[in-house]
């Protein structure tokens, strides 16, 4: 679990902070992953990829929960999800860079 940060976003030490509170969940992660015969070094790199991602995405559209819903009027129509939109669309073009 996550604690909240113990200093304001000014704090030369608060980026070491969220380092030590990801770190956990992070490992987490990993040991899911080769518990289930994923090798570490190719999870480390798909999480990498994954961040990067996140990273793109959350440039182009910080909030998508302030994104109005895109409603077809179908029952059973959740709407669009913005972000893995975005997400998909940043995707496919940092790898046709590649």
């Amino acid at each position: 679990m996550i604690k909240q940060p113990k200093f304001p976003a000014s704090h030369e030490d608060r980026h070491l902070l969220c380092q030590e509170e990801v770190d956990g969940p992070l490992q987490d992660i990993l040991d899911q992953a080769t518990t289930h015969g994923w090798g570490t070094l190719e999870t480390i790199s798909a999480m990498e990829e994954v961040l990067k991602n996140m990273r793109i995405a959350y440039a182009e559209d910080p909030d998508p929960a302030e994104d109005p819903p895109n409603d077809s009027g179908d029952a059973i129509d959740f709407g669009a999800f913005p972000s893995a939109d975005r997400l998909v669309d940043a995707y496919v073009r940092e790898r046709g860079k590649s």
